[in-house]
């Protein structure tokens, strides 16, 4: 019977386990020194080797000649566990199995010794996924295990875990299997299948497999039934349906031209060809990763390229659950052209040519007493329009943004302040040495800023200043807190 390649090279020691040395060594030395914990957890990406490193404890705890970190291979115990047919090691899938009925039968069963070995290993594979109940359930006998039980938990998700799971296991983080490791084993494979793939071609597959070595195995085993003579870069992308890389060239010209209607023309045709909207910006977001790495002078604008790829992970999560996730795709990316990177430097200048348009406090905000209906001016406001004059000749953008914040209180000391947003009381907390001195030198003595809880004071027409930045910048407000 055909054996694919991921367990046709199963590594079968300590030794042969790839990209995951720091947790191989530490294994071997446990059991070198005697030191064999009763519950591990193995927590890592998928396909990184937690089930296999499993299996090879579990063999080098039942081997004849054990506990040794270099089992026989030879004896019952070494052939069996491998296959999955040893009557003492039980793997359980904690996706199917997750129940309280199912760990309870877990618990009466390991109140018996092994049939055969040394001991009785259980193996639960993506325990993230079992329920509350079964995890309660589970805590009791690792409290307080037999002396021949040991648990190996195994997971792509262990923060899940509750905690006093965790705090009684070994804890072991596998890590996704680097580019140098992953391309030595695919070539080794390749050699002894006599599979003829160029270099180009398995540089693609590993970038595919997001360094997942199992599935850099079953793609390498899939393109090797694809064709007969050698495997090119373009049979990879062909087989699992990759955009060519100069397609986010092209995307990448057009979004900074803003030319939207080629941005529309790409998607379209590379859809039509074959290829899933989830792939083309998948590709993007890597194109763009790379980028930020290979060329140091986009630094200057690495606040709009983070822009770009947030804007572009929001999408790929809508795209998920969407039934046209094409649609996503090309609406993300037309928004995307409109993007414009302007210095702070001309903000800055654009808005205080607003701000001397800009109005200050209305002169007939005034307090009225019922009894005499006499107006009479409140000192407050009187003061706060003082320092807004008084700042225009330092900084007309600082004095826009106070002249929108209301004085509601002033004693002896201090003067209460409310602000429109937590911009306002921001911008006022950075500068409040320089607002302080004047607010004490107007009022003749020193007074304190107190800041009042954010309200919304803005009337229902948004200010000039702000339609004017909206018409200035051809912006448009994206949310509002």
């Amino acid at each position: 019977m055909y054996k694919v390649f991921a367990r046709k090279y199963r590594p079968r020691s300590f030794d042969e386990v790839i990209g995951q040395e720091h947790c191989a060594i530490t294994l071997k030395n446990a059991i070198l020194d005697s030191k064999i914990a009763q519950a591990y957890l193995f927590g890592g990406p998928r396909g990184v080797g937690k089930t296999s490193t499993a299996r090879i404890l579990a063999k080098t705890l039942n081997c004849k000649e054990g506990p040794t970190p270099t089992p026989c291979d030879e004896c019952t115990h070494c052939k069996e566990i491998p296959q999955g047919n040893s009557p003492d090691v039980i793997e359980i899938d904690g996706a199917s199995n997750r129940g309280i009925d199912e760990i309870r039968d877990l618990r009466q069963n390991a109140r018996y010794v092994p049939s055969s070995s040394r001991y009785k290993i259980y193996i639960i594979d993506e325990a993230h996924m079992l329920t509350e109940q079964a995890f309660n359930a589970l805590l009791k006998i690792l409290e307080e295990p037999p002396p021949h039980i040991i648990f190996i938990l195994a997971t792509t998700q262990p923060y899940k875990l509750p905690r006093t799971i965790l705090s009684r296991c070994q804890r072991f983080n596998f890590r996704k299997i680097g580019f140098d490791d992953m391309i030595h084993l695919l070539t080794e494979i390749a050699d002894k299948e006599g599979i003829k793939i160029e270099k180009d071609a398995l540089k693609l597959i590993i970038k595919k497999a997001d360094g997942a070595l199992r599935d850099a195995e079953g793609l390498l085993d899939q393109l090797a039934t694809y064709s007969d003579s050698t495997i090119t870069e373009e049979d990879v992308r062909d087989v699992l349906g990759l955009p060519p890389d100069k397609l986010f060239f092209e995307i990448q010209s057009s979004i900074i031209k803003g030319d939207t209607k080629k941005i529309l023309s790409l998607i379209q045709e590379t859809i039509e060809s074959g290829i899933a909207p989830e792939e083309i910006i998948d590709g993007f977001i890597e194109h763009l990763r790379f980028l930020l790495f290979a060329d140091p002078s986009l630094i200057s604008n690495f606040n709009l390229l983070l822009r770009i790829i947030r804007a572009l992970l929001e999408a790929k999560q809508k795209m998920r659950y969407s039934e046209r996730p094409d649609i996503y795709l090309m609406e993300t990316l037309t928004r995307l052209s409109a993007f414009k990177s302007i210095p702070i430097e001309e903000i800055i200048k654009r808005l205080e040519e607003v701000s001397d348009k800009t109005p200050l406090m209305e002169t007939s905000d005034v307090r009225v007493y019922e009894d005499t209906k006499e107006e009479i001016v409140d000192p407050s406001k009187e003061i706060w329009k003082g320092v807004v004059r008084e700042l225009r000749k330092e900084s007309k953008s600082l004095a826009s943004i106070i002249s929108n914040s209301k004085p509601i209180e002033i004693n002896e000391a201090s003067i209460t302040v409310q602000f429109p947003s937590d911009f306002h009381k921001n911008s006022v907390e950075q500068k409040r040495t320089l607002i302080e001195k004047h607010l004490s030198k107007i009022a003749g003595r020193r007074l304190k800023i107190i800041s009042e809880q954010t309200k919304k004071v803005v009337k229902e027409d948004e200010s000039i200043m702000l339609k004017k930045a909206l018409e200035t910048f051809s912006a448009e407000v994206i949310s509002e807190k």
